[in-house]
């Protein structure tokens, strides 16, 4: 199971919160409450799908899976200045793009790691950020 980390400072008020009742994204945000990175893959050829998509998506047969937690850093930037009043607190920010080992790029944001540490390739594992008792927000760091 991958990393929980929680943070002592309270939630702002502005800070985007996912849909949980939304039935085709629902999955991956249980997965994430559990500790797990689930993607989405087609049971006949083994397609992956990310951004998931309805189980009938072209009347394939789609399935949850858990996915290995780890991938690549394939792009990022450091940011000195929020884009949300919600993430002045996380500055110095880093959001990555990560090429997980099944294939699918996942956007995120890097936890305990400094602009000076990032490079592109860098391995990296997901963890979990508990936002709320319900959500628990995948983001990634170093894979040491």
């Amino acid at each position: 199971m991958a990393r929980i980390v929680s943070d002592s400072r309270p939630l702002h008020p502005d800070y985007p919160l996912p849909d949980l009742s939304d039935p085709i994204i629902r999955p991956y945000w249980d997965g994430a409450r559990a500790g797990k990175l689930m993607l989405q893959r087609d049971r006949r050829d083994g397609t992956l799908h990310w951004p998931p998509k309805p189980l009938y998506w072209h009347w394939g047969d789609l399935e949850w899976f858990e996915a290995s937690g780890r991938g690549t850093v394939y792009t990022y930037v450091v940011a000195y200045a929020p884009f949300l009043p919600a993430f002045e607190v996380t500055l110095p920010h880093i959001p990555v793009v990560v090429a997980t080992t099944e294939g699918p790029r996942m956007v995120g944001h890097m936890i305990d790691c400094t602009p000076e540490e990032m490079s592109f390739g860098m391995p990296v594992r997901v963890a979990f950020k508990r936002l709320t008792e319900e959500i628990y927000l995948p983001v990634w760091e170093i894979d040491r």
